[in-house]
């Protein structure tokens, strides 16, 4: 076996942190924003459509609204399920800006 010596480790090193920057990081970015706003709106439409505010609608298919009395807690756990996603896209987002420091 060869040792790994040379410019390959070098080049695949910033290939990969080339790949990182170029991609990882915007959608990453990207999703983590919209996990957060999206996940502070629902419970708030899940609220106000429980209380008659039709013009928010919850649809779950194209024929399938969700009913009036089930609008809160769908939303909560619409928002809850955001907020998860917020957490874990955050973890690897502070994991690839590590990577690319390193």
């Amino acid at each position: 076996m060869r040792s790994s010596t040379g410019p390959v480790p070098y080049l695949r090193n910033y290939l990969s942190k080339a790949f990182v920057i170029l991609f990882a990081l915007p959608v990453l970015g990207t999703w983590l924003a919209g996990s957060l706003v999206c996940a502070i709106i629902a419970p708030i439409a899940g609220l106000l459509r429980t209380f008659g505010v039709s013009a928010i609608g919850m649809r779950l298919t194209t024929n399938y609204s969700v009913p009036e009395f089930l609008s809160l807690p769908y939303g909560l756990v619409v928002g809850l399920l955001l907020a998860w996603s917020f957490y874990h896209t955050r973890r690897l987002l502070r994991k690839c800006v590590a990577f690319i420091k390193e």
